[in-house]
């Protein structure tokens, strides 16, 4: 901030002026008027008690000083000695303070992606050793690669977070506690959180940055949902707002280097980019400004939080806190804010936003206690950007459910990483909960569908009351579909209980469905992509049936049935009770001649070929054939002859 001198022209000021001079001391002066001093609360210095009316400097501080919103209690300067304060006492904002500059820019804006400051951020990690003891060459070499404030708080944040470890030993009273002054953390590279905040608001003041430490408590690693954290001192932690840009942000250099496993007493050093500049209503779910006893120096009013409708300490208990991955890839609770679901009654779905991410896929599962339930949960895409995750409660209970994800741009071979973790209280059960066929992707279609040819693809989730179902899929191409049938975790072979229907000419593909059991299924349906020979799956539908079917499986269809583009309206059941008439239709805009066995079928239009045929004994093989223009032969589908099970007993004894 530039300095601000007295006004030298003789004209009578409206409101006084102020500069901060060499020492980071804020001054004031009034026309005939000693200087006025702005330090800190707490201070031994005589504060003013008589009314300076509306023209005195603590009603404008906030405009004339910095701009930043800083609000400053009014102390006179001690008569007749100094004419600055110790570092210590330097000018701080006391809370409250009532029109803080929030930011306008959202995080994404500053950081779209994890590349966004690399070369910063590797010129901040090849520090040299000379200079990693002097504040002012370390701020020195930092800058000079940087073009910005923003760019060089990053460097500042890289560097603390690569280069000062947790000081446990002091933490957990092995040893004596490092001194957190920044001379001595520089030194011994050993801090507590205090420390941390302290070395980077020295980085800040040496590059004329306005800085900020808050304290208050935190949701440290391993704290439970709906633990109240402000109950116990040793929740209690600090982290820094800077401010940039016209606002004020939020990091936190403690945690951004790394956390601590309290059972084991132990130091994890790990890089965290989430807590670098992470939007306030973020940050709230795990940090909450509040007077902490022992933290001195520190903002800790409500303010801080810097959201316009702020937290009670009640709402951040509650308040569902996501890890480290959801955090810094922008995942929003839309449906359940609380991390507690109460009152969960059979089934529920929770829906969650990637605000600036693209997401690959999401799964999700149920724990109760260490046991890992992963049938009881599925989840598809309800737009480009929400994702709804269904669960069905096995029993009541108390279950944990954790929700992980993939990125996009990390692809299908990266490891999910977890977003957030609920717990959900089930006051109510069905008796006979069926499982989920289990899968660890997305139901619903692949987001490049039309790449498949494909349009259209159903509803995801579907319900089956007599056993048979149509899936309808819409091409806009000639494509030939795959069906892959599961039931349950099952390994059964269902190949035949499918059945690809071409009979709209392909303005629709329906796939006929007969499901044989009662409970969930799982279709995948494969097509080859655009300059691809390679079937793959582009929907994935989830089916629930509640009556099984008994009209038995469909006949078998071979690969000039497909080539030939042919639908098969009649005969659509493999086994065909023997020496029966059966009509059969069947319909191909390429063939020229068909039969049945050795029976041929009229052309009834230049489509359609139709026919009644006698089918003959028992156990005898048929097959539908057809020809093109070549005049050779190929098998379209298969049957065979087999006497219906309720119709045995009917038989004559001289049936032959």
């Amino acid at each position: 901030m530039e300095d601000l001198k007295p006004d030298q022209s003789g004209h009578k000021q409206e409101y006084p002026l102020a500069y901060r001079d060499k020492d980071g001391t804020i001054k004031v002066y009034e026309e005939g008027k000693e200087p006025f001093v702005w330090i800190k609360d707490g201070s031994e210095t005589t504060k003013i008690t008589e009314d300076r009316g509306s023209n005195s400097p603590t009603s404008s501080m906030s405009s004339q000083i910095s701009g930043t919103g800083e609000s400053y209690t009014e102390y006179k300067k001690s008569s007749g000695s100094r004419t600055a304060f110790p570092d210590e006492e330097v000018v701080v904002p006391l809370s409250p303070v009532p029109e803080l500059a929030l930011p306008w820019k959202r995080r994404h804006d500053i950081m779209p992606d994890d590349m966004a400051f690399r070369e910063i951020d590797e010129h901040a990690m090849k520090a040299p050793p000379l200079v990693k003891e002097d504040l002012s060459q370390l701020v020195q070499y930092l800058s000079s690669v940087t073009r910005t404030n923003v760019e060089l708080v990053r460097a500042f944040y890289v560097w603390i977070t690569h280069n000062i470890n947790y000081d446990t030993s002091g933490y957990f009273g092995r040893a004596p506690m490092q001194p957190t002054d920044v001379e001595s953390v520089l030194k011994t590279r050993l801090t507590v959180c205090e420390g941390y905040c302290k070395l980077f608001e020295a980085f800040c003041r040496q590059a004329s940055i306005p800085v900020k430490i808050i304290c208050g408590f935190a949701k440290a690693f391993g704290c439970k949902p709906e633990e109240d954290v402000t109950k116990e001192i040793h929740n209690a932690h600090a982290w820094n707002s800077v401010f940039l840009e016209g606002g004020w942000f939020l990091l936190d250099v403690t945690w951004g280097a790394g956390f601590v496993k309290a059972k084991e007493k132990k130091y994890v050093p790990r890089f965290n980019n989430a807590y670098f500049l992470t939007d306030p209503e973020v940050f709230i779910t795990d940090h909450f400004p509040a007077s902490v006893p022992g933290y001195s120096n520190c903002e800790s009013g409500r303010e801080w939080q810097l959201i316009s409708s702020k937290l009670s300490k009640r709402e951040f208990i509650n308040v569902v806190n996501f890890d480290k991955h959801g955090k810094e890839w922008g995942i929003k609770p839309v449906s359940h804010i609380q991390s507690v679901i109460h009152n969960v009654e059979n089934e529920l779905d929770i829906v969650l936003k990637a605000q600036y991410t693209e997401m690959l896929d999401f799964i999700a599962f149920l724990y109760e206690d260490d046991r890992k339930l992963d049938q009881f949960t599925y989840t598809y895409m309800l737009s480009e950007k929400k994702v709804n995750i269904h669960i069905c409660l096995p029993t009541t209970g108390v279950f944990a459910l954790q929700i992980y994800g993939r990125r996009k741009k990390d692809g299908r071979r990266s490891d999910y990483q977890p977003i957030v973790k609920y717990i959900l209280q089930c006051i109510k059960a069905d008796e006979d909960t069926v499982p989920y066929p289990a899968y660890h992707t997305l139901y619903g279609p692949v987001e490049d569908l039309h790449s498949y040819g494909i349009n259209e693809v159903g509803a995801t989730y579907q319900e089956s009351e007599e056993g048979e179902i149509i899936i309808s899929v819409k091409p806009t191409r000639y494509v030939d579909i795959l069906p892959k049938l599961q039931f349950g975790n099952h390994n059964v072979n269902l190949k035949e209980y499918c059945f690809v229907d071409y009979s709209d000419c392909f303005q629709y593909i329906n796939i006929i469905l007969r499901l044989r059991y009662e409970g969930y299924y799982k279709l995948e349906l494969l097509t080859t992509p655009n300059d691809s020979k390679e079937f793959s799956p582009f929907v994935a539908h989830l089916i629930k049936c509640t009556k099984a079917c008994t009209d038995g499986i469909f006949p078998t269809t071979k690969e000039y049935a497909l080539k030939f583009k042919c639908s098969i309206l009649e005969p659509l059941s493999k086994h065909l009770p023997p020496k029966s008439e059966v009509f059969v239709c069947v319909k191909s805009p390429i063939v020229k001649e068909m039969k049945f066995n050795d029976c041929r079928l009229k052309k009834v239009d230049s489509v359609t070929f139709e026919g009644t045929i006698k089918t003959p004994a028992e156990d005898c093989p048929l097959s539908i054939d057809a020809c093109a223009k070549d005049g050779i032969y190929h098998t379209l589908y298969t049957y065979d002859t087999v006497i219906p099970l309720d119709m045995i007993s009917l038989i004559p004894s001289n049936y032959s």
